[in-house]
């Protein structure tokens, strides 16, 4: 027979816990001594880990969520500004980026383009060229930046050297002193020619534009021939700025010294442009023509080669 008093042992039931709160652990104080005595260092205040709180996370996470909801709140959305203001651009600079954001406008850095007789050793230049930085593994050329006038270089192997600046002038002055300081390291660069950037802007209306009709009414201000170009001609008077208007309602602003001259032709060609819609046409083909990347590109390297500035 089989002995069960071996399985019918009795068990202690075992204690019921109770769950208490943890006491926050108490700072503990140090005193250290020095020369000057005993010095007992201040306790530092509690944190959210010496209570030991199991919810913390959860409201975090909560206040987290919130203060995430607020800031995608707090940012407004594009504002679409009225022709007033459009034709009125530069009065109000609170509403110039929703203006400029709406018309597309783009501002082209003011650079210049000089070829030299000289080939330069470009780790050199890195070493005895002030502000000068060379990755070969991003960029084969030697980039300097300078002050006086406020201008960035690229100098090219080859003897090209390539200078953006504020202004027309800025670009010039600034790759004249760079090929001074070329010349103090011992190279003989001689620039050969000097070649600019031609469109300084673009922007776009968001109508078509009828050319017919603007180059009658403003015949000693225009030139339009539609036979051998799709655009018209518009210049500033008493300035070199042209730009060139297409029938879409794209412009190239042209030809301009510094940003004061492109602000002021925007400007004075945004109430014109206004003035001859073309109600025939379907606006609806009008993003295909302006958002059409090649479309910028070609004409632009158009103008470039062209250099309708005289």
């Amino acid at each position: 027979m089989v002995n069960r008093s071996k399985f019918t042992k009795r068990y202690k039931p075992m204690p019921k816990l109770v769950s208490k709160k943890p006491k926050p652990k108490e700072p503990e104080r140090k005193v250290q001594k020095n020369l000057f005595g005993v010095v007992e260092f201040l306790p530092s205040a509690p944190i959210l880990a010496d209570y030991n709180v199991p919810d913390s996370k959860v409201e975090c996470s909560e206040s987290g969520e919130e203060s995430s909801r607020q800031n995608s709140l707090a940012i407004a959305a594009p504002r679409t500004p009225t022709e007033k203001e459009v034709l009125h651009i530069y009065e109000d600079v609170t509403k110039l980026s929703d203006i400029e954001r709406y018309l597309n406008i783009l501002y082209r850095p003011f650079s210049c383009l000089a070829t030299t007789t000289s080939k330069y050793d470009l780790s050199e230049l890195e070493v005895h060229l002030r502000h000068a930085r060379f990755d070969p593994d991003r960029h084969l050329a030697v980039l300097v930046n300078r002050l006086s006038p406020m201008s960035s270089l690229k100098i090219y192997p080859n003897g090209n050297i390539y200078c953006q600046g504020y202004s027309r002038e800025d670009a010039r002055r600034g790759l004249i002193n760079i090929v001074q300081e070329l010349r103090d390291l011992g190279y003989t660069p001689r620039l050969r020619r000097y070649k600019f950037n031609v469109v300084n802007a673009t922007f776009s209306v968001p109508f078509h534009l009828n050319l017919e009709q603007l180059h009658l009414q403003n015949p000693r201000l225009t030139q339009y021939d539609p036979m051998s170009k799709p655009f018209l001609i518009c210049k500033l008077m008493g300035t070199m700025v042209n730009s060139a208007i297409f029938p879409t309602g794209y412009v190239y602003v042209m030809s301009a010294s510094n940003r004061g001259l492109i602000k002021l032709a925007i400007a004075q060609l945004l109430p014109i442009l206004y003035r001859f819609k073309d109600s025939e046409k379907d606006q609806s083909e009008l993003s295909l023509s302006c958002g059409d990347i090649n479309y910028k590109v070609l004409w632009e390297n158009y103008f470039q080669d062209a250099d309708l500035s005289d």
